[in-house]
């Protein structure tokens, strides 16, 4: 007797290629978290950059830094500058403060969304140090 010839995959064929397949997804998934984080870090430096760069300009024209975040937050309203809401890319306000009329600090917590945020190895710029 002769067997009829089918044609089509097995069933391990077809779950081999199912895992493999979701394999590849998870991989791809994570590289792309990894860049999110990336990206998101490196627009934070780049606005904090920017923010320095304001209140260095601040303060040559006025002879001292912001006393106050809403004192920076006029500021660059004032000036219609692109970073009028001082939000960094988590969502969060870049946290400021001066210790004398020509230093300041200036930075974000990283996406640490802990209260009150603890985890000083994300932060980003220049933190205020610890009392």
């Amino acid at each position: 007797m002769k067997r009829a010839m089918r044609s089509g995959f097995t069933l391990v064929e077809l779950l081999t290629v199912i895992a493999i397949i979701a394999l590849l997804a998870a991989l791809i998934l994570g590289l792309a978290g990894n860049a999110q984080k990336s990206a998101a870090r490196n627009k934070a430096e780049a606005e904090i950059a920017q923010l320095e760069s304001f209140i260095t300009d601040y303060q040559m024209k006025y002879g001292q830094v912001p006393l106050t975040v809403a004192a920076l937050s006029n500021a660059l309203i004032e000036a219609k500058h692109s970073l009028t809401n001082l939000a960094d890319p988590w969502g969060l306000q870049y946290a400021y403060s001066n210790s004398s009329k020509v230093t300041f600090y200036l930075w974000s917590y990283g996406g640490d969304l802990s209260t009150p945020p603890t985890n000083r190895a994300i932060w980003i710029g220049n933190p205020a140090p610890l009392p």
